[in-house]
C-alpha cells in the first residue's frame, strides 16, 4: 500500500546487541518489542498470518501505538562466518523478513519489570475484509476488477501483478457484491475463475511486498532444492525437510458442467465435459455442476495460451483440476525460514513416490521462541504438468427472497419504456451507491410474466422510475430478474381504499380495462383516449361514478364498424341472465314466418285477379338464411320496433329483392317528391278498401310509352271535371260503345251506331260549314337505360383499352366490335336490361 513504502525506523532498541533470534520492528512507533514467540499461518490465495508475543518494559501500550501500524517480523540465524576481527563481518544472518500491518494486539500480563503483549500481524490485505458492501460492476473482466478493488484501498500497481496470466478473461456484463467484504468478494471472485495468489518481496524494495496472480504452473516458484533430514542424526549448518508423508485418495474421474443462457437459440451447447488426468484408473464417477456462467463452449485442445477463459471447458476443467488436488496430499516438516507457499520443492534424498516429481507448498504452519527453533509443518500437492493448483472455491452468497431497484430508462421519467432486442430493462438497484450513466446502472434483466412464447404472451411495458422487485435465479447474485413491478409513494396505486371494489389495468396514456364489483353496480369498461373509444357495458358511470345508463355502449369520436363473416343478428328479444345460446332468435324466425305467410297469401289474391305477385321464393330463401345465421345475413329484431332515422339521406340497395312486409300500414311519406321507377313492371294489388290517387295540388299524369292504358271496373267508371273540361283525343279512331250502340270518330268523321234508333232531346239543331278540331298529340321518347361500359386494364379503371377488339355473346347470337380511343363502343351502351358476356380478342388469336 502507498504509505507502506517506508523505510524502517530503527527505534532505542538495539537489533544488533539483541540475542533474539525473532525481531518486531513497528514502524513510526516508539515500542519497543522483544520477541518471545510466533506462530503463522500462510496459504496461497489468502494474506498470511503472523502471531507475535513480545515483551516490553511500557508497561500499558496504548492501542494507537500499534492498531493500523505497518511492522516487520525478521527471522534471523547467528552468522557461522561471523569474526569479530573480520571487518564488516555481521554477527546475525538474516533468513526472512515479513511486512505486515498489526490487526490486534492483547497485552496477556505484567509484572514489576516488563510486559507481555500479543499482536496479530497480517499482510495490509487482510484490512480489506473490514470493509462490507454491496455493489454491483459493469463491462469489466474478473483481474480487472480485483485489480480495481484493491486500488480502492492504496494497494499500488507495483504491488499487483496479473501480468503473467495464461488464459484471457472476458468482460463480463456484470458482477454483483453482496453483503460481502472486499477481501471476501475478490477471493471468491479469483476461485470461480481459478486464479490463485501468493506473496513475494519486490526485486528492487525489500519492504515492499508483490501480490501475483496466476492460473497455471509457470508461476510457481520452481528449483528450490532442498535435503531431507538425515534420521541418522548427522546433519550441517544446511536447512531441511522430514516427516514426509503422502495421502491418496480415490479423486472424481470427471466433471461435467452446464448452463443455460437464454440469448442462445442451441443452449445445449453450454454443457462440457473435462478429465484433466486423461483417464487414470485410480480415479471414479462424474461431478455435474449447473449454472457456473459461461455461454460458449471453448477449446479443449488449447490450455490457457491466450485462449478463452470462463468457457464451459475452462469451468468443467478447473473444477476437475480442484478435485485432482486432493488426489493426492503431501505433508511435510522443515526448518527453513525460506520455504513459503507457491514454492516447488526438489527434495534431495531417498524420497516416497509422491515427492518425487516436486512438493508444492500450498501452506503452512510455523512457529518459534526463545526456546525452540523455528518449525514449519508443510501441506501441498505433487506438482504436476497437466494440474494446476485451484484455490477452494468460495460459494456465492444466495439472495434470497427480492431487493428493491427501479426501472432506468436514458431519460427521466420518459413517456416510453426503454428497452432492448429481447424486451429487457436496464436498473437501477437500491442498494447500489456507486453513480452511472443515466439509463445504464445495470446490464440488462429480463422481466418475467405470466405467460410467454414465440412473439406472443403478456407484457405491460415499465416505464422509467417505476419501483420493482429484483428476484435471482437459484439466488445468484449474478443471474438477476424483475419478478414484480411495485407501487410506491412516487408511483401511487391505482387501486386504493377510495375505489376497492374495482379491479383495473390502464396504462400510462389511459388506455384502460376497468372492472367494477360493487354490488348492483357491477360494470367493464374498455377504453382508450384516441377518440374516446370505449365499450362501456353493465352499470355506466361518468367521470364522478355518477349514473348515467346501463346496459352496454359502443361509442367514439372517429369511426366505426361492425364486421361478422358468418352473419350477424341483432335483437331486443329477452334472454334473461344470460340463459341461452347465442343464436336463439325465435321471435325473429316468427316474425320473418308470419310476413313470408302474408306475402303468398296476398301473392296468392294478385294471382287470382291476373295482377302479377310477389315472388315468394325469394323472401322464403332469406328467412332461412336468418334461422341460425345460416347465410351471412344482417338480421334485426325489435320487439317495440325498429326506427331509422337521418337528417340527411338514407338508401336501401338491394343487389336482388328489396321486400317490404306488414301486417298492418305500410306508411311512405315525403315532403318534396316521391318517385317510384322500374325497369320492368310496376304492379299495385289491393285487395279491399281500393287505390286512391290524389293530386292536392298539380295534375296527375298516366303515361303508357310504348303500349296501351286499360281503365277496368266491375262497378261504374266515373269521370268528372269540376271546373274544366275533359278531353279525349285519338290519332286515329275514337269508340264509345254501350249496348250494341255506338259512336266512332275516324277520320275526321263521327259515326253513330244505333240498332234502336237515335234520340235528340234538345231545343235546337244547327248545321255549320264544316271545321275540325285538333290538339297536340305527345311525342313518347323511348326511355333508356343510363349504363355504359368500359373495356378497362385490371386494376386500373381510369384507363380505358382504345383500339380493343372485343365479342359479345346475347341470346347465343355472336357480335364483334372494337372499342373507340377511350375504350367506350356503342355496343357497350344497352338498352334493356340484359346479360351477356365478352370476349376480348387479342392479335395472336
Amino acid at each position: 500500500m502507498s504509505d507502506q513504502v517506508i523505510s524502517l525506523v530503527p527505534n532505542i532498541f538495539n537489533p544488533i546487541e539483541s540475542q533474539n533470534r525473532y525481531l518486531l520492528n513497528i514502524i513510526n512507533s516508539d515500542v519497543i518489542a522483544d520477541v518471545e514467540s510466533f506462530t503463522s499461518h500462510e496459504a496461497l490465495s489468502e494474506p498470511y498470518k503472523y502471531t507475535i508475543r513480545f515483551t516490553s518494559h511500557q508497561k500499558d501500550i496504548p492501542a494507537v501505538s500499534l492498531l493500523k501500524q505497518y511492522a516487520s517480523f525478521e527471522m534471523r540465524v547467528p552468522n557461522p562466518e561471523y569474526s569479530e576481527y573480520m571487518a564488516g563481518s555481521a554477527l546475525w544472518q538474516k533468513n526472512r523478513t515479513v511486512e505486515g500491518v498489526v490487526t490486534s494486539f492483547e497485552r496477556i500480563s505484567t509484572s514489576a519489570d516488563e510486559s507481555l503483549y500479543e499482536v496479530i500481524l497480517y499482510h495490509p490485505l487482510a484490512l480489506m475484509d473490514n470493509r462490507r458492501r454491496s455493489a454491483i460492476y459493469q463491462d469489466i473482466a474478473v483481474p480487472d476488477l480485483v485489480k480495481q478493488i484493491l486500488k480502492e484501498h492504496h494497494f499500488e500497481g507495483y504491488e499487483i501483478n496479473f501480468d503473467e496470466l495464461k488464459w484471457v478473461y472476458p468482460r463480463r456484463e456484470m458482477i454483483t457484491q453482496w453483503g460481502e467484504t472486499d477481501l471476501q468478494f475478490i477471493r471468491r471472485l479469483l476461485s470461480e475463475v481459478g486464479i490463485w495468489f501468493r506473496f513475494e518481496k519486490h526485486p528492487k524494495h525489500d519492504d515492499i511486498v508483490t501480490m501475483v496472480f496466476a492460473d497455471s504452473q509457470s508461476l510457481y516458484l520452481l528449483n528450490n532444492h532442498i535435503k531431507l533430514y538425515n534420521e541418522a542424526g548427522m546433519s550441517g549448518n544446511d536447512y531441511s525437510v522430514k516427516e514426509l508423508k503422502a495421502r491418496h485418495n480415490v479423486a472424481t474421474a470427471s466433471v461435467m458442467v452446464k448452463n443455460y443462457h437464454y440469448p442462445l437459440r442451441n443452449y445445449d451447447t453450454t454443457t462440457e465435459t473435462a478429465d484433466a488426468t486423461r483417464g487414470d484408473d485410480t480415479t471414479h464417477g462424474e461431478q455435474y455442476f449447473y449454472s457456473d456462467i459461461h455461454n460458449e463452449p471453448g477449446n479443449r485442445y488449447e490450455i490457457g495460451n491466450g485462449q478463452m477463459a470462463e468457457t464451459s471447458y475452462f469451468y468443467a476443467r478447473i473444477r476437475h483440476e480442484l478435485f485432482l488436488n486432493a488426489q493426492t496430499r503431501l505433508t511435510a516438516i522443515t526448518d527453513s525460514p525460506d520455504v513459503t507457499p507457491g514454492k516447488e520443492l526438489d527434495i534431495d534424498g531417498n524420497l516416497p513416490a509422491a515427492f518425487t516429481n516436486g512438493f508444492v507448498v500450498t501452506a503452512m504452519t510455523a512457529s518459534g521462541s526463545r526456546k525452540n527453533a523455528y518449525r514449519s509443518e508443510l501441506s501441498g500437492i505433487p506438482y504436476s504438468e497437466d494440474v494446476c493448483y485451484r484455490p477452494e472455491r468460495l460459494p456465492r452468497p444466495v439472495i434470497t427472497g427480492t431487493v428493491p431497484a427501479r426501472v432506468s430508462a436514458m431519460e427521466y421519467n420518459g413517456a416510453t419504456a426503454h428497452i432492448d432486442a429481447f424486451g429487457r430493462y436496464r436498473i437501477k438497484f437500491h442498494f447500489d451507491l456507486a453513480e452511472w450513466k443515466k439509463g445504464f446502472e445495470s446490464a440488462a434483466v429480463r422481466l418475467a410474466r405470466p405467460y410467454a412464447g414465440d412473439t406472443y404472451g403478456f407484457h405491460f411495458p415499465l416505464l422509467d422510475n417505476t419501483e420493482v422487485a429484483i428476484a435471482f435465479d437459484q439466488g445468484d447474485p449474478e443471474r438477476p430478474y424483475i419478478a414484480h413491478a411495485l407501487h410506491d409513494a412516487t408511483n401511487p396505486d391505482l387501486v386504493t381504499n377510495q375505489n376497492n371494489t374495482r379491479n383495473v389495468i390502464r396504462t400510462p396514456r389511459n388506455n384502460k380495462l376497468r372492472m367494477e364489483d360493487k354490488r348492483d353496480q357491477e360494470h367493464i369498461k374498455l377504453a382508450t383516449e384516441y377518440g374516446k373509444t370505449q365499450v362501456n357495458t353493465g352499470h355506466l358511470v361518468d367521470s364522478s361514478g355518477q349514473k348515467r345508463g346501463e346496459g352496454f355502449e359502443v361509442r367514439t369520436d372517429f369511426y366505426g364498424a361492425l364486421r361478422a363473416d358468418k352473419g350477424l343478428h341483432i335483437t331486443t328479444e329477452t334472454q334473461l341472465r344470460a340463459n341461452g345460446k347465442q343464436l336463439d332468435m325465435a321471435a325473429t324466425v316468427a316474425q320473418l314466418t308470419a310476413a313470408l305467410t302474408l306475402a303468398k297469401s296476398l301473392a296468392a289474391s294478385a294471382t287470382s285477379c291476373d295482377t302479377p305477385a310477389t315472388d315468394a321464393g325469394k323472401q322464403q330463401a332469406l328467412s332461412q338464411g336468418v334461422n341460425q345465421l345460416a347465410a351471412p345475413v344482417i338480421a334485426l329484431y325489435g320487439d317495440a320496433g325498429i326506427a331509422q332515422t337521418t337528417p340527411k339521406t338514407a338508401q336501401i340497395s338491394a343487389g336482388e329483392n328489396v321486400i317490404t312486409t306488414s301486417h298492418k300500414d305500410t306508411s311512405l311519406n315525403a315532403f318534396g317528391r316521391f318517385t317510384v321507377a322500374a325497369a320492368e313492371l310496376v304492379s299495385v294489388f289491393v285487395r279491399k278498401a281500393g287505390i286512391l290517387l290524389t293530386a292536392a295540388g298539380g295534375p296527375i299524369h298516366l303515361k303508357a310509352q310504348k303500349d296501351e292504358i286499360k281503365l277496368t271496373a266491375f262497378g261504374d267508371v266515373i269521370t268528372t271535371s269540376s271546373s274544366g273540361r275533359i278531353s279525349f283525343n285519338a290519332k286515329k279512331e275514337v269508340v264509345l260503345m254501350c249496348g250494341g250502340a255506338g259512336l266512332r270518330i275516324k277520320n275526321g268523321e263521327v259515326e253513330i251506331i244505333a240498332p234502336q234508333g237515335v234520340t235528340f232531346k234538345t231545343m235546337d239543331v244547327r248545321y255549320l260549314p264544316k271545321d275540325s278540331i285538333q290538339e297536340t298529340l305527345p311525342v313518347f321518347k323511348e326511355g333508356e337505360l343510363s349504363h355504359q361500359f368500359l373495356l378497362h386494364a385490371p386494376g386500373e379503371p381510369d384507363h380505358g383499352l382504345p383500339n380493343q377488339k372485343f365479342e359479345i355473346f346475347k341470346n347465343g347470337v355472336k357480335t364483334a366490335g372494337i372499342t373507340d380511343a377511350n375504350g367506350h363502343s356503342d355496343l357497350l351502351r344497352p338498352s334493356e336490361l340484359e346479360s351477356y358476356s365478352i370476349k376480348l380478342i387479342h392479335d395472336d388469336e
